[in-house]
């Protein structure tokens, strides 16, 4: 008999703004103020929940950058409680960004990872991403600071 399990993704509202606070105070090492989380509220389709059936155990939340030289989507935060990885649930929540971004005009989607998190550097190129530069002293609030390579997957 097959397990049966549902993933789906949700928007992030007033009323379930704590849970994406919670799940990124359980899976980062870093912390986010009360006004980033108020700004998530701003995001739309940038921002989503993940739930498998009915229980939130992901998050994802990003930022859009426009400009002169820049068109592209930061994912600022990408967190799956560890007891709910490797079923899909983070790489969902990435094609939804790849799925928005194609609606736009971005043509690259970006992130930092702290170079300690190997799981989470061989994850992001299993799902497209290319290993780029070496940012020293990325994550400053990290005792000690802590480097990041920056991970990137050009939209088509």
């Amino acid at each position: 008999m097959t397990a049966r399990f549902r993933i789906s993704l949700d928007d992030l509202t007033p009323n379930n703004l704590g849970v994406l606070r919670r799940i990124n105070s359980v899976v980062l090492p870093t912390t986010y103020s009360d006004t980033w989380y108020k700004d998530s509220l701003k995001v739309g389709e940038l921002a989503k929940l993940a739930f498998f059936d009915e229980v939130p155990v992901g998050a994802i939340r990003c930022s859009l950058e426009t400009g002169k030289d820049k068109n592209k989507i930061y994912i600022m935060t990408l967190a799956v409680l560890s007891a709910y990885r490797g079923y899909g649930i983070g790489k969902q929540l990435v094609e939804h960004i790849i799925k928005y971004a194609k609606t736009t005009s971005v043509k690259e989607i970006y992130c930092h990872v702290w170079v300690g998190n190997e799981e989470a550097m061989a994850w992001y190129e299993r799902v497209g991403f290319t290993k780029c530069e070496l940012v020293a002293g990325y994550y400053r609030k990290m005792d000690p600071a802590g480097d990041a390579y920056i991970f990137k997957k050009i939209i088509e």
